[in-house]
């Protein structure tokens, strides 16, 4: 659940920095030259962001951890958990690539940076969900005190 919840907020946030970069305010357009809404370039982002999240970024990421977790699994908590960005670097540069081959525009190396930042942010905000999870968690499972 965190990384379907990981996959919807990274997305959005991309598409509403990526639509505030390109939105054109109204003082600044120009007579008879078309604009597109805040809202358009938003939601057509997000329309191609998060399937994209869908079908590259959660079976990548789970992909990732499986391996992290194979090959770090007597590794200290702290090795474990920073190769976890590293590996999704690794497998955005690769997804990138195979992106680049199915668009056919472009070369590999163009689509390298957008899909590392993809990427590291999707595992920041999984990080920060699966964070509140269990503060929740703890937080609903503690003994009550007797106030009485």
């Amino acid at each position: 659940m965190s990384k379907l919840l990981a996959a919807l907020f990274s997305s959005l946030l991309i598409c509403l920095v990526a639509a505030y970069l390109d939105y054109t305010p109204m003082d600044v357009r120009e007579a008879g030259v078309s604009y597109y809404s805040y809202f358009r370039l938003f939601i057509v982002g997000w329309i191609i962001i998060f399937p994209m999240y869908l079908v590259l970024g959660i079976p990548l990421s789970l992909i990732m951890d499986g391996a992290v977790a194979r090959f770090f699994y007597e590794a200290p908590k702290g090795v474990a958990f920073c190769m976890k960005p590293i590996s999704y670097l690794l497998a955005s540069v690769a997804a990138g690539w195979l992106f680049s081959l199915l668009v056919g525009t472009g070369g590999w190396n163009t689509y390298k940076y957008p899909f590392m930042l993809g990427a590291l942010l999707f595992w920041g905000t999984q990080e920060i969900i699966r964070l509140i999870g269990r503060k929740l968690r703890m937080g609903s499972t503690r003994p009550r005190r007797n106030t009485m």
